[in-house]
Order: C-alpha cells, then sequence, then structure tokens
C-alpha cells in the first residue's frame, strides 16, 4: 500500500511540474504574416519572429519545435496543451489577456489607415505621431476618420484586431475581412478595396513588397480601445506562471543589449523595440 502510495505521489509531481522546467517547447505561429512571420517556397518558416524565437530558445537552452497554424485556431491549441507558446504579432489587448497570460511585450505596435484614394489622403494627410485613443476622445477621433471615409470600403483581416476596432467604430463604413493579407492587398491593388487598416508596420511591409507605390499612411497611428497598449507579446497558456517567468527576463535582456531592435531593422527596416511598453 505504501508504495502504491509513492507511485501515485510520483506521478501527481510528473504531472504537475511546471511547464519551464520541460526541455522541448512547442511554438505556434501563422507563417503567412510578413515580415513577422512567413514560409518559404521550401516550406520553411522565416521571419522576425522565428529568428527572435529561435534566439529566445537558445537563450532558456531548451529545444523548440515550431509549426504553423490558422490564426483563429492558435488559442484554442495553446489552450488545449497541443502548444506553450504563440508567436503571431499578438497585441497585448484585454479580450486576450482574459483567456491568456503573456509575457512582456518583445515588439511595439500601433494601427494606422493607408489608403490608395486621392480624397481619402488629402481629408486624412498622414500624421507622424502616435494617438492614444481614450474615453475621453475616442467618439472626436472616430467622428473624423467617418467623414474622411464616406463611401469607401476598409480592407481588414478577418479574425484580427483591426475587424473587431471597424465594427466597433466605423460600423457605418464599408468594411471587408480578407483570410490573409495577401488576400487583402490584391483586392487593393484591383480597386476593390479603398483603404486598409493593420499595424503600421505591416502596412508599410506590403506597400514595399506589392509595389504599391500609390499606399499612402493616413492619420495618427493608433493605440488604446481594443487595439491594446500597443505591446506584443508571447502568448503562454493562462496560469502558466512558471514558464512566463522563465522568458520575461530574456525578452528583457534581448531588449536591452539591442537585439530586438537589430532584428526588426533588418527585417522591418525601422526599430519595433518596445519602447515605454515594459
Amino acid at each position: 500500500m505504501r508504495r502504491f502510495f509513492a507511485y501515485l505521489a510520483i506521478a501527481f509531481v510528473a504531472a504537475t511540474a511546471p511547464a519551464a522546467a520541460q526541455d522541448r517547447l512547442k511554438v505556434v505561429t501563422e507563417g503567412g504574416f510578413p515580415p513577422w512571420n512567413l514560409t518559404d517556397p521550401s516550406g520553411a518558416l522565416k521571419g522576425f519572429e522565428i529568428d527572435f524565437i529561435n534566439l529566445v530558445c537558445a537563450e532558456l537552452k531548451v529545444a523548440c519545435t515550431i509549426e504553423s497554424q490558422t490564426f483563429d485556431a492558435m488559442i484554442p491549441a495553446l489552450n488545449d496543451g497541443k502548444y506553450d507558446l504563440i508567436i503571431d504579432a499578438l497585441g497585448i489587448t484585454a479580450a486576450r489577456q482574459a483567456i491568456i497570460d503573456f509575457t512582456i511585450p518583445y515588439a511595439g505596435l500601433c494601427y494606422n489607415f493607408a489608403s490608395v484614394t486621392a480624397s481619402v489622403k488629402q481629408k486624412l494627410p498622414f500624421q507622424d505621431r502616435i494617438e492614444m485613443l481614450t474615453d475621453a476622445n475616442l467618439e472626436q477621433v472616430m467622428t473624423t476618420y467617418r467623414n474622411a471615409f464616406t463611401g469607401a470600403t476598409i480592407g481588414t483581416l478577418a479574425s484580427g484586431t483591426s475587424t473587431r476596432f471597424i465594427a466597433k467604430n466605423l460600423a457605418s463604413v464599408s468594411a471587408r475581412p480578407y483570410r490573409t493579407p495577401a488576400a487583402r492587398d490584391l483586392d487593393l491593388k484591383a480597386g476593390r478595396v479603398d483603404i486598409v487598416f493593420a499595424s503600421k508596420d505591416s502596412l508599410l511591409a506590403a506597400k514595399k513588397a506589392q509595389n504599391l507605390d500609390q499606399l499612402e499612411l493616413v492619420g495618427p497611428c493608433l493605440r488604446g480601445d481594443i487595439l491594446g497598449s500597443g505591446g506584443v507579446g508571447i502568448g503562454v497558456k493562462k496560469g502558466n506562471a512558471a514558464l512566463k517567468a522563465k522568458l520575461d527576463p530574456v525578452i528583457r535582456k534581448f531588449i536591452d543589449n539591442g537585439t530586438i531592435k537589430k532584428l526588426s531593422e533588418q527585417h522591418f527596416d525601422i526599430d519595433m523595440s518596445p519602447v515605454g511598453l515594459n
């Protein structure tokens, strides 16, 4: 009987050992959101986040396997234990924090509208600044956008924060959700979409990759409301404090020693370090 309880105790300890103690981490990404992450013609995953997470795993001295998954399936798969980490330009928002945990931010994020339509660009010129949306200014800012976007169609990503933001704050403006950035950008080039709404970095990347010379950012770069504070973090299963405690110091080290700056300038041509967000 004592041996039975000894075995039971061993089984309990093994089952409840923190994920941070494991020697392998299973990472999921989309593999279709360049330059954050992408799949090359050979099927290999590449991009800023792939380079970043490989450095994190090396620093932790753990083996990491990285798989691709559709965006809307990632969080359920994480919560089911299929993966340990999500790394997919995941903005830290209140809605996501309710169902998963995040590391400290490893990159900064803000959202811009961009247009190929001359009238929109004239009504709402680009402003090289960040606008933090609050309860006090939200309606005033959104009224400016509604007036500028009358008669236009906005392209967004179906499973992303951008679609929920438009539905909440610009419901009177025609919106068209897309499953992938590539599909959105093709419609933009074809004239089926006048405006796109996405993170500033991804819009700059799309302008370069798609040879969209006529695409210009409009208005300021937005943070706040359901867009979140601007931080991009690694998604961790809710309650896995031990794994988060392992990851946070590594991210802090890579911010402080310039690794994030170097990697982001390599992939984005701009510094994506989360200045003021940690």
